[in-house]
């Protein structure tokens, strides 16, 4: 044969390649069901459920926390108060001096008897003597 590579003129005719054949298949599209009434209600069911117990513990410790914020609250009043009660028995003491009483008492128009007076007191029977 005659040189080809490079010339036209002489180009073989070109052999007709078998195409390949081509099988025609139908694909069956599988459609997924949705899901069933039941099972959607039974799903709603159990998230609400579960929000619920969620809520539910939530508001619990929402009440522990504001429990122990008034016990915190009362403790610092009860230190707060029993301060100031110890400041006023302090006061109590000072005030409830005989001298201090008597000193007054004379400045008012107070007289002590010369001779001691006799004071009657009349037991009365109470319960078992």
């Amino acid at each position: 044969m005659a040189y080809t590579r490079g010339n036209l003129a002489v180009r073989p005719e070109r052999q007709q390649q078998p195409r390949p054949k081509v099988r025609q298949t139908t694909k069956t599209v599988v459609r997924k069901n949705t899901l069933p009434t039941r099972e959607k209600l039974l799903y709603l069911l159990t998230i609400l459920l579960c929000t619920a117990v969620a809520l539910v513990l939530i508001g619990r410790y929402a009440q522990i926390y504001d429990m122990n914020r008034q016990i915190q609250n009362l403790k610092r009043e009860t230190i707060s108060l029993q301060d100031q009660t110890s400041v006023l028995r302090v006061e109590v003491e000072k005030l409830s001096d005989w001298k201090r009483i008597e000193e007054i008492a004379r400045k008012n128009g107070l007289i002590f008897p010369e001779t001691p007076l006799e004071i009657q007191v009349y037991k009365q029977a109470i319960g078992n003597d």
